[in-house]
């Protein structure tokens, strides 16, 4: 076995350098005794080693860099010198070596050992290149197929891109938006970018504002500058329609949507109004002061007012013509006020109020493009008052309220952002959730887990803040679902059993919490339903499983609730929700279960859609045709499937040596692996894909917002 030069560790220099040299003991002072009594100068370190060659021979002896400083610091002069006649080497520097006595450290090796770590040391040097230049072919050399790959994964990544009919602009959906999925479904064998409809798609999503009316219209002047607070009020309603709206906002619309947390303060307010307005002969007049305080109360309250009235109208018994054009013009009063108040300068938590109730109006009766735009504003009105942060500058009254503002905001916000897999500031920072001194574990409140819901939707929504982000993984899910259980657990009797349920509002607050907890169960289990995630078999089942689970039941808990109250059932998220889980639903899920709950799904839609008769088409009121397009596209889907079960069945009695097995409803667009028709010629089969597509491409048009004026602009 050869011996290798080794070098042992230096010691440790403890005395100083002319103590050393005398070779006398040092007390290591600084400086010391005997540097002082001789005026020496007192140092410590080191000493400066002599300088040894390198000796020809070792320079030469190897012609790569690597030998040669491998060599220089290890082999001392002598070492490939000449032996004497008696055997022994020549001492060329016996002084240096023996007064340092670190050089006694270096071992001598022969020559045959030297020249055999050369030779392993060109060896190493050959593998070393051999392997640098198998690697840098590899990296350099990507097959086409691998290119196309990465291209659609980037492309998934980024999005999908589409411009609106007046050439502005691009606007952007999400890879991980729910529509993309089910266009990627209908459009598997294309390109991603290929499956966008190819015309506008601002109109396609109903989130364009250009064909839209404006919805904050003035109704009594087109000066901006002008307040007309006269007519304003003329527009307020007698009070038994005002206190019968009022009544729908409460007992359904402020649980749909916890805006406001003190209802009966709204009620004392209102009443109040109404008493001074009839004292007033129901007319408004300017008061002496010169302030304007309609009806003794301020205009923030008459805009909040206003904005509960829309809301109310929007859930009555009055004919869905007259809801719609009502609310509408509730909301222009609301927003006048708003104006008057110049709300934009001047923010309050009041104001804010204000302004989600009118976005939650806005985003179902009228277009979500200013809905959308609305939340946009009011979010950052939030970060101006702070109430994303905690403060202690405030009462224990108005830190609740503050904290209340803004997870009402955050849960629409947070509903816009899942839908089109959108960044939003509101999961940056967050506020300590609402709890009552005396919520605890098993009594939680509606309000109170509804937030914690949100929380953890902010916290998904976080993960996928940058484009690069990848799926959650299986582990992630898996938590994530055991958050949600753990949530739904802590909550109140009420609210996990429908037998203890008394009331209306508990029966509501026990089906939305139901319809939003699975909802977002279903969007975090939709990396199955995505061919390009990158899961094995037996985990893409397990996770697609509770996809579908959690689809079926936001379905049946939107339709549970239409069964509670069918005015419930006109809460704008819960509808979209339900909406889109009913498209993925059909497209991924085939059996007997999925196809009655559609119908009862169906039912539910047609009560909407012909609330007022069978009137004509154009004479209906955007709502009642946004759901029509949403009732026809589930009729056409289901009438394709069975065409296609009929199709089989036929198929498979005329070749009964060879059954067909029916195709996954995974695939809803022409499948490759579908076995050809025995026949010739034009027949079910070779039109059923093309008819799929066509029915699938129509559903950006039914799962999204509704749009002013239908099918033709409004000017």
């Amino acid at each position: 076995m050869p011996t290798y030069p080794i070098r042992r560790r230096p010691r440790e220099c403890k005395t100083c350098l002319p103590c050393r040299a005398s070779k006398v003991r040092c007390d290591r002072n600084v400086p010391c005794g005997n540097c002082t009594k001789r005026n020496f100068t007192c140092s410590y370190g080191r000493p400066t080693s002599a300088k040894i060659p390198i000796p020809t021979t070792a320079i030469t002896a190897s012609s790569t860099p690597l030998q040669s400083t491998f060599i220089s610091p290890t082999i001392p002069s002598y070492a490939h010198s000449a032996p004497t006649r008696d055997g022994s080497y020549p001492t060329d520097h016996p002084s240096s070596t023996s007064a340092d006595p670190d050089l006694s450290d270096i071992i001598d090796i022969s020559q045959a050992e030297w020249d055999e770590i050369n030779t392993k040391m060109v060896a190493m040097e050959q593998i070393l290149g051999s392997l640098h230049s198998l690697f840098q072919s590899h990296s350099t050399r990507k097959p086409l197929e691998s290119e196309h790959n990465e291209r659609k994964a980037s492309i998934r990544s980024e999005g999908v891109y589409g411009s609106n009919v007046l050439k502005t602009g691009a606007v952007h959906l999400g890879a991980r938006s729910a529509l993309v999925d089910i266009l990627d479904k209908s459009k598997r064998s294309e390109d991603t970018a290929q499956a966008l409809p190819q015309e506008d798609l601002l109109a396609e999503l109903a989130l364009g504002n250009e064909s839209a009316a404006y919805p904050f219209v003035d109704l009594w002047s087109s000066d901006p500058y002008t307040f007309n607070i006269a007519g304003v009020c003329a527009v307020l309603p007698e009070d038994q329609k005002c206190l019968e709206f009022l009544g729908f906002y409460k007992n359904i619309g402020s649980v749909l949507y916890p805006v406001l947390s003190d209802i009966p303060r709204l009620e004392r307010q209102t009443r109040r109004l109404l008493d001074n307005r009839r004292r007033a002969g129901g007319v408004y007049k300017p008061d002496a002061n010169g302030l304007v305080k309609p009806f003794g109360m301020d205009l923030a309250f008459l805009s909040l007012l206003f904005a509960v009235l829309a809301s109310g109208c929007q859930l009555s018994d009055f004919p869905e013509s007259d809801r719609e054009l009502t609310s509408w013009v509730y909301v222009s009063c609301a927003y006048q006020c708003l104006r008057m108040l110049n709300y934009v300068s001047q923010p309050t938590v009041e104001v804010i109020q204000i302004l989600l109730i009118i976005s939650n109006v806005l985003s179902y009766n009228m277009n979500a493009g200013a809905s959308y735009t609305l939340l946009g504003m009011t979010e950052r009105m939030c970060l101006v008052l702070g109430l994303h942060v905690e403060s202690t500058g405030f009462s224990l009254e108005e830190q609740e309220v503050r904290r209340r503002v803004w997870w009402t905001m955050a849960f629409q916000n947070s509903h816009f952002s899942l839908a089109y897999d959108r960044p939003s500031i509101t999961m940056v920072s967050q506020p300590e959730i609402p709890f009552d001194p005396k919520s605890m574990p098993g009594h939680r409140s509606y309000f109170e887990t509804l937030c914690r819901i949100v929380s953890l939707a902010l916290e998904v929504l976080r993960s996928r803040m940058y484009p690069g982000s990848s799926q959650l993984r299986v582990h992630e899910i898996r938590e994530y679902k055991q958050q949600i259980q753990r949530i739904l657990t802590e909550t109140t009797p009420h609210l996990r059993y429908r037998e203890h349920c008394h009331t209306l509002a508990e029966h509501i607050e026990r089906t939305e919490l139901r319809l939003h907890s699975s909802y977002l169960l279903s969007v975090l289990c939709r990396v199955s339903l995505d061919p390009h995630a990158h899961l094995d078999d037996q985990r893409r089942a397990m996770i697609r499983e509770d996809c579908v689970r959690s689809l079926i039941n936001t379905v049946d808990a939107f339709v549970e609730l239409h069964e509670i109250n069918s005015h419930c059932s006109r809460s704008w998220i819960s509808l979209q929700r339900s909406i889109a889980s009913a498209f993925l639903l059909v497209g991924n899920d085939d059996s007997p279960q999925t196809w009655q709950l559609i119908d009862r799904l169906e039912t539910v839609l047609a009560d909407h859609v012909y609330a007022d008769g069978d009137s004509e088409q154009n004479n209906r009121t955007d709502s009642a045709k946004h759901l029509s397009s949403s009732l026809r596209a589930l009729r056409d889907i289901r009438d394709a499937f069975s065409a296609r079960r009929d199709a089989l069945s036929a198929q498979s009695s005329a070749e009964a040596y060879s059954p067909l097995v029916l195709p996954s409803p995974s695939f809803l667009g022409p499948s490759s692996s579908m076995p050809s028709p025995a026949i010739t010629g034009p027949g079910p089969q070779s039109t059923e894909g093309q008819s799929m597509r066509m029915i699938l491409d129509r559903v950006s048009d039914v799962m999204l917002f509704p749009m002013m004026g239908g099918d033709k602009p409004v000017s």
